[in-house]
């Protein structure tokens, strides 16, 4: 269990550094994180189920101006990475898993979002200390700077996943554990009713006709290919 959470804490701070600080190519996105990390544990559905949970709910949420907004990235990571090493100890269908798991690390998204702030006031000081090295002629490379951002952003969101990842492993298997067939059963209906939060937020937005017709256009494409892949 310490290498899987090594690893899903190693991959998720390299994820996470892709949220604001290099790239940013939509690698830090829910959807994309987190299946990765449950490919990572052996088990990618319980990653792509996590992962699609926080999408959802982060859509209407985009880091805008000084905005900060609850840590989609870590949060979907801690929840992948703990619903795969959970559903490997546990005979409790993949969505109660994945439930049980959101409900005990969604606190794990404001955290982030404090780490987050922590992040970029470091990465001021960082950029100041270069601008003035610039200025000075001392000769430090603004390379070094750079690299030094990465780490400290890689090394702040692994230290928040590792220690989130082996606690919730063992907070979750031991909540399935004592949890009754019914409860059980509760937990992998209530799955379900979390995207439909964020698909009801979404909808709100619908304001203009196109949209309302994209909207048809691709629900009626997903029922299709759903109910082709059924057969």
């Amino acid at each position: 269990m310490v290498y899987e959470a090594l690893l899903a804490g190693a991959l998720g701070g390299l994820f996470w550094l892709d949220r604001f600080q290099v790239f940013q190519l939509m690698l830090s996105r829910p959807i994309v994180a987190a299946p990765v990390i449950g490919w990572a544990l052996g088990d990618p559905l319980s990653g792509f189920a996590s992962g699609l949970l926080y999408e959802v709910l982060w859509l209407e949420r985009p880091p805008i101006g000084g905005y900060i907004p609850p840590d989609s990235t870590l949060a979907s990571v801690a929840t992948a990475a703990v619903s795969a090493l959970a559903k490997s100890q546990s005979p409790a269908p993949l969505t109660a898993v994945v439930f049980v798991s959101f409900l005990c690390l969604f606190p794990v998204a404001f955290v982030g979002a404090r780490l987050d702030f922590f992040l970029r006031s470091g990465l001021g000081k960082l950029a100041r200390s270069a601008e003035q090295s610039l200025l000075n002629g001392s000769g430090i490379p603004v390379s070094k700077y750079l690299a030094g951002g990465l780490l400290l952003g890689f090394v702040c969101s692994f230290v928040v996943l590792f220690p989130v990842i082996l606690v919730g492993d063992i907070l979750v298997s031991s909540l399935l554990e004592r949890c009754s067939a019914p409860v059980v059963r509760s937990f992998e209906l209530s799955y379900y009713a979390v995207p439909l939060v964020g698909v009801a937020e979404l909808m709100e937005g619908l304001r203009e006709k196109r949209y309302i017709i994209l909207f048809t256009v691709g629900l009626i494409l997903a029922l299709g290919v759903g109910f082709i892949l059924g057969f």
